[in-house]
């Protein structure tokens, strides 16, 4: 694999510098990010930990393609090859079932103020149309009059 810098950007504001780098892969398939950050640390003599991959993209049908990277001159950023590692180490941890059914165990008390909330809104709202039933009556009871007078003169 070969690494050509294509673009170099100092950043001072930021306190890195902004590569643009060309990856030739002869013949094999995409490289990962801890293979190609472990090539640009040793070609650019940069200290492993301050190199950042950001972005890698292969050209369509061919074995090169373009990387971002960005060289930091204090920040500390991860080892992609540690990283793998760290991962399996906590796959084979099974707490996180158990933190989920705290979280659970938690959510109760809510569900149950909102049933209570939803109890006391449906008697707000019986209450009501228990006081909006008189009024209608009330219309009825004027229209039918009105009825009779109309039969009345025919």
């Amino acid at each position: 694999m070969k690494a050509n810098v294509i673009e170099e950007k100092q950043n001072p504001l930021l306190k890195r510098k902004d590569l643009i780098v060309s990856v030739d892969y002869e013949g094999k398939s995409t490289a990962s990010r801890a293979e190609l950050q472990k090539l640009l640390a040793d070609q650019l003599n940069a200290n492993i930990e301050n190199l950042e991959i950001s972005k890698i993209l292969s050209e369509t049908g061919q074995t090169r393609g373009k990387a971002w990277v960005k060289i930091w001159d204090e920040k500390k950023v991860e080892v992609y090859s540690q990283k793998k590692k760290e991962g399996e180490e906590e796959k084979a941890e099974p707490e996180k079932p158990e933190e989920i059914k705290e979280t659970k165990s938690e959510e109760k008390p809510t569900e149950e103020k909102a049933k209570e909330e939803k109890e006391i809104k449906a008697e707000e709202k019986k209450e009501a149309k228990t006081e909006e039933k008189p009024t209608e009556e009330k219309k009825e009871e004027k229209k039918e009059p009105v009825k009779e007078e109309k039969k009345e003169d025919e």
